[in-house]
């Protein structure tokens, strides 16, 4: 089994650029970060406060301060390793020195079948790092047999001659998306091997079953014979320098070893129960030997087995029916990269955004982090939450490579864009396909984030996007001289309502499209207790989203059967694997954005100009809430213009809707006018396929500004739509929409109000 030529495997990072990521994304005071960096020239390490990221023609103009208190760094060159692709490997499987017969039996359902190459299902390692024994897919499909360094199996030519060795029958090849059950046996003391590979679920054409067998060479008795140090079980790739082959793509289940001698009762098991890994990344085999099978990569859990029969879709409701995981050759979780420096925060630095500039000859890489304040701190009265989750689950997205023209606007690669598409062995973004063409479900920060970046100008409408558009707001506060704190979704998803404690108002960025059931919580909860709120974006709290509890650099979501997107759950695969939750919408688990935020996901699109708002403030709610609009020249054309897609109201839109759970009370400010049919209602929303669904037609399909007052006295202000804060920052923020904000915000630093 050779190494597929054009797959993911191991190697080094080959650009004459310097790739580099953080041990985390939040930090406070007085804590350390590692800096983690591969590149082929020297380079250079320096920490800036970011105020302004956009540099664009008609953008405020960036902003970043150096920081003192951190000197310029020198490093030599170092190139890292890069290993993606998830995998399975135990620890030493001592008993099985000194056996003479050793078979390895496993279950599999391959759902990738390509001609690159081998891949390897499962195999014991043995312990000078080669191949003992090992069971694979040769090019095409065809089930395949190693032992020590000779290959045994039908790969395209069929069954070669091995000495001592007869010729056999060439199998036929395997079908993507079907379980079958494989097992090897080694025999030392016959010198043979054998290989059985047969259907483990009932086919309308008949069952698959092919046996294979060999005679060993002396040679390869020797090697497997070794020095009597442990092997090792090995599934989906093998690690290491013995690599052998190509990663394999699809669901393994029920690996087990047993090993002993000719007599009777010599025999030993080694087994796992795979569906363990929903709850460790290091499964227990069910014998007294323990052996750990450390899974690398994060295969994904809460996957259906072989004997899933479709009545029960909660993995912890029937666990013997998804006792598997599923293996992916682009799955890539920690780069486990040597750190080549580490940073000292000072106690005293103040709560912002900041990012260390790793410069080498071919340029600076941002390398960004947030230092949220520290517990003996006092708090300002604005927290910024920044939408780390959102940041998180776009990481690395290679959507733009599939879609050259969206919405008839013809898309426009950054140099980020470039870099990922030329590097995705980093691993992908919870919008994108494995090679197999299922969907991602898990995204971690411990890797190179070529797209986190504030300079990053989005492929759809060349402009900041996420973090980039975000930050607008921390220049438009230093320049109205107001004091504020910087916070995170992971911290008020570790910390609850601790984290938000002390804070007058709090003022989310322009998507915090994922959200977790503390961070909602947490938010209703500052809410409910006369907080105030601005939601300043679009299309926001929209996705259920768990952080992993033993793996908190990680996210998963599954996508379920609902809601746009660009994948979706497999039958029976839409619950968490970290936390056991149900996943998709969080409008179909009773807790739709619009409870809380007073609107909810409406429509998506994109045109050469987005519409903006019109008031809609009724007479007698004139005197309460009139203060939004002091100031505003023309309430009747408000954002008509902006730095992004050329309108406030833009790209993805929320509108108050009773019947999605828009409080009573809820008061509707203003509404977009004006919206092509390149912005369709929402999916969610369409039960029935008609006509009629765009801008131009569909009332539904709008932007509505709204106030949701509390009787606590708590207050939540939302503008539903992303691209607010592009028309906010136009103008160097001298326009309509900077003072609608102002007055707002204002208004919720007063004291609380009473009903």
């Amino acid at each position: 089994m050779s190494t597929p030529a054009g797959a993911p495997g191991a190697g080094t990072v080959k650009s004459a650029l310097a790739f580099a990521y953080l041990d985390r994304w939040t930090a406070r005071p007085g804590e350390t970060i590692s800096l983690h960096v591969s590149s082929e020239s020297g380079f250079e390490a320096r920490v800036v406060r970011i105020v302004q990221a956009d540099n664009g023609p008609l953008g405020p103009g960036r902003k970043e301060e150096p920081q003192d208190w951190y000197a310029p760094s020198a490093h030599e060159a170092v190139v890292q390793p890069v290993r993606p692709g998830s995998r399975a490997v135990s620890g030493p499987l001592a008993r099985l020195a000194g056996a003479t017969r050793v078979a390895l039996e496993v279950m599999f359902r391959p759902s990738l079948i390509d001609g690159r190459g081998a891949r390897l299902v499962a195999g014991l390692a043995a312990p000078d790092g080669g191949c003992a024994l090992a069971i694979g897919l040769g090019p095409g499909g065809r089930p395949e047999l190693q032992v020590g360094t000779g290959q045994v199996g039908t790969g395209q030519a069929g069954l070669g001659e091995v000495p001592h060795g007869e010729p056999a029958p060439i199998a036929a090849p395997l079908l993507a998306g079907r379980w079958y059950r494989a097992r090897a046996v080694l025999d030392l003391e016959e010198g043979a091997v054998s290989l059985t590979v047969t259907s483990a679920e009932p086919a309308p054409s008949g069952s698959y079953e092919v046996e294979l067998g060999a005679e060993l060479p002396a040679a390869g008795l020797v090697h497997l014979q070794g020095t009597g140090a442990p092997h090792h079980l090995v599934l989906a790739a093998w690690e290491g320098p013995g690599e052998r082959a190509g990663a394999f793509n699809g669901k393994i289940e029920a690996p087990v070893v047993s090993a002993g001698t000719a007599g009777p009762g010599q025999a030993f098991v080694y087994a796992w129960r795979l569906g363990q890994g929903t709850r460790a990344s290091e499964l227990y085999d069910t014998s007294s030997a323990r052996a750990p099978l450390r899974l690398v990569n994060a295969p994904t859990a809460g996957v259906t087995g072989h004997n899933w029969d479709g009545t029960v879709l909660d993995f912890t409701k029937a666990p013997e029916q998804y006792d598997a995981l599923a293996f992916h050759d682009d799955d890539f979780e920690d780069a486990g990269w040597a750190p080549v420096t580490q940073v000292q925060l000072p106690v005293t630095l103040r709560s912002g955004v900041y990012s260390l500039v790793v410069t080498n000859a071919s340029g600076p890489r941002h390398v960004p982090f947030f230092v949220v304040p520290g517990p003996a701190r006092r708090r300002a009265k604005i927290a910024v939450l920044f939408s780390t989750f959102t940041y998180l689950a776009y990481a690395n997205e290679h959507v733009r490579e599939e879609v050259q023209e969206f919405a008839h606007v013809r898309t426009s690669p950054s140099p980020q864009d470039l870099e990922m598409a030329a590097h995705r062995e980093f691993g992908l973004s919870l919008y994108d396909h494995h090679g197999d063409g299922t969907g991602v479900c898990y995204s971690s920060m411990r890797r190179p984030v070529v797209n986190f970046d504030p300079t990053y100008r989005f492929w759809l409408f060349d402009g900041p996007v996420h973090l980039g558009e975000d930050i607008y707001l921390l220049d438009w506060l230093e320049r109205l001289g107001y004091d504020y704190d910087v916070l995170t979704d992971h911290q008020v998803h570790a910390e609850g309502a601790a984290a938000l404690a002390g804070y007058r108002v709090v003022i989310t960025g322009t998507h915090p499209e994922y959200a977790s059931k503390a961070m909602l919580d947490a938010l209703e909860g500052h809410v409910q207790g006369g907080g105030r709120l601005m939601y300043l974006g679009g299309n926001g709290h929209y996705w259920v989203t768990a952080v992993d509890p033993r793996r908190p650099h990680m996210i998963e979501i599954r996508r379920a059967n609902s809601g746009g997107r660009t994948w979706e759950s497999a039958p029976g695969e839409a619950y968490l694997s970290s936390t056991g939750e149900p996943g998709g919408l969080w409008r179909h688990r009773g807790r739709p954005p619009n409870r809380l935020l007073g609107v909810g996901f409406s429509a998506q699109g994109a045109d050469e100009r987005a519409p903006g708002y019109r008031k809609v403030l009724s007479e007698d709610q004139e005197a309460e809430w009139g203060f939004v609009f002091e100031g505003v020249d023309d309430p009747g054309a408000i954002g008509e213009f902006g730095l992004l897609l050329g309108g406030a109201a833009g790209n993805e839109v929320d509108r108050a809707d009773h019947t999605r759970g828009t409080p009573v009370g809820t008061v509707v400010l203003a509404t977009s006018k004006g919206h092509s049919d390149e912005y369709q209602l929402a999916v969610e929303d369409i039960l029935l396929g008609a006509p009629g669904q765009g801008g131009t037609e569909q009332p539904l399909v709008r932007a509505d500004m709204v106030v949701v007052p509390y009787a606590s006295g708590g207050t939540v202000f939302s503008v539903g739509a992303i691209t607010w804060l592009g028309s906010l920052a136009y103008n160097n923020y001298d326009n309509d929409v900077a003072v609608i904000t102002a007055n707002v915000l204002r208004n919720f630093l007063s004291e609380p109000r009473h009903d």
